[in-house]
């Protein structure tokens, strides 16, 4: 111990305290500073005496988050109720007390409490879902453990827990990770996940060789002698010491080993999991290619069209079906593909985006006729001149490919944004007003048509609405409801015949 340490927790716990004499927050922060330095006696000794003098919900929560530290869950749960007695808690305070019900064993109180926390921050919108997925998956509800564990990965990995590789070690998740293989995945939830970084978050979880932190839950499923490695850090969470990874290498070695044993079979369902819901959303394509089409999303019907094309097996341009509004796109796409199929297959592919200099210098002049003068690499050679800063040259080729595909309202916005970025309001209205009506009853034209009517700049983010691999009725979120509208209509429609 520590002199001052000693003699600060001397003072702590040989007096009864009241706010008028002594400092709470203080106080409070002694009691962690005393667990950090692995005083946990003194630590708890600090506390009661805060509880016993001022039971206010502050101390309570500061309560709660000790007795977590220290493994006492019963008396966690006890000033959690005090807590919620009060009333005032935010989400901060409420994720505190359903992290203390749910190592307690209140599982569904927990799970209720969580459920009601709407965060503000992006590490509270993950650490909400991920103890969603966990409390979930204790209860035996696997299909809305599994929504949230996958909706979980749409934000950021927290490093001071590392919740993307924790997540196929946690012991609370196991009961899931059993029952994934045999669990059927509905179109809607598929369209909804589809997008998620599988490949990335598969090879963040192969690449690292560290140690994953546990909980308290994990404690209690692992071999015991590994306890021995362990550290307590971030309240409720542990990892190997640095100073016990020296001391014991061959006991640190057979700890990554047991870690390996449980995550490598969940990192194989979880590859198989992004299959399954990759190929059901891809069999969608054409269907959604039709759905598109019939609104006058020609650009998204375009898309859907080449997803299709790309990434279904078996798929080729002899055995599409016949859908009326895209049938000038198909034959254009039959006759590039009749005269080069790796042509065709390139420019669909969209390769020529690795390096734009090399497509504009050399790869665009040597294709060949039919597929230099189509609408897609008109549309690419746009894209590539944009990518370099070259704003004369995009809007040209845009415009140009916006006469070879006059319904397709893509190459249109994109050279009406950099003309209002540019001031050529007049060029900017005769571009976009060339669209046919049923583009314009989209909120993309409107926004637009606002926007130069007003003289003012505008732009479609790619932050907002991405560009899907596995595109859906939504595109990005472009056509916000889409994915609904469409499985609400399908249910009225008979499937497409090939």
């Amino acid at each position: 111990m520590y002199p001052q340490a000693a003699a600060d927790s001397e003072s702590a716990t040989s007096h009864n305290f009241t706010m008028s004499d002594l400092n709470l927050p203080a106080l409070v922060n002694e009691s962690f500073a005393l667990l950090d330095l692995g005083l946990n006696d003194e630590a708890l000794a600090t506390v009661e005496r805060l509880i016993e003098s001022e039971p206010t919900r502050e101390v309570h929560l500061a309560a709660i988050q000790v007795f977590i530290r220290l493994g006492l869950f019963d008396r966690a749960c006890a000033s959690s109720d005090e807590v919620l007695k009060s009333g005032g808690a935010d989400a901060g305070d409420l994720s505190l007390i359903s992290l203390a019900l749910n190592f307690g064993g209140r599982i569904q109180e927990a799970y209720e409490l969580q459920k009601g926390i709407f965060p503000q921050t992006t590490e509270g919108h993950l650490g909400r879902l991920y103890g969603m997925a966990c409390k979930a998956s204790r209860l035996g509800r696997h299909q809305e453990a599994l929504n949230h564990l996958l909706s979980s990965f749409r934000f950021a990995n927290v490093e001071s827990w590392d919740a993307h590789r924790k997540i196929f070690l946690d012991s609370e998740l196991a009961g899931l990770w059993e029952a994934i293989p045999s669990m059927q995945i509905p179109l809607r939830e598929a369209m909804r996940h589809c997008n998620l970084p599988f490949d990335e978050i598969l090879e963040l979880n192969t690449a690292s060789g560290e140690a994953r932190c546990v909980d308290f839950l994990d404690l209690e499923v692992m071999p015991k002698q590994f306890h021995a490695l362990l550290q307590p850090v971030h309240g409720s969470t542990f990892e190997t010491s640095p100073l016990m990874e020296m001391r014991e290498p061959e006991l640190y070695r057979d700890y990554l080993a047991w870690q390996d044993s449980l995550v490598l079979p969940r990192l194989e369902v979880f590859g198989a999991l992004r299959d399954m819901i990759r190929s059901t959303v891809v069999a969608e394509q054409l269907a959604f290619a039709e759905f598109q089409a019939s609104r006058g999303r020609i650009a998204c019907a375009r898309n859907h069209l080449v997803c299709h094309l790309l990434e279904s097996p078996g798929a080729s341009m002899d055995n599409l079906p016949d859908i009326p509004a895209l049938r000038p796109l198909v034959e254009e796409f039959r006759a590039q593909y009749a005269e080069s199929p790796e042509a065709f297959r390139y420019l669909i592919s969209w390769e020529c985006k690795e390096n734009p200099e090399e497509f504009i210098r050399d790869v665009y002049s040597e294709l060949p006729e039919v597929n230099r003068r189509s609408g897609y690499a008109l549309l690419a050679l746009g894209s590539m001149h944009y990518r370099l800063g070259n704003t004369s040259s995009a809007i040209e080729s845009w415009a140009a490919c916006a006469k070879k595909w006059p319904k397709d309202d893509a190459p249109v916005m994109n050279a009406t944004i950099l003309l209002s970025g540019e001031n050529r309001w007049d060029e900017a209205t005769r571009l976009i007003n060339r669209l046919p009506g049923t583009c314009r009853e989209s909120m993309l034209w409107k926004s637009a048509t606002r926007a130069i009517k007003e003289r003012r700049q505008f732009t479609i983010s790619s932050k907002i609405h991405p560009a899907p691999r596995i595109p859906t009725p939504t595109f990005g979120h472009l056509y916000s409801g889409a994915d609904e509208e469409f499985l609400h209509e399908k249910r009225k429609l008979t499937p497409l015949q090939f």
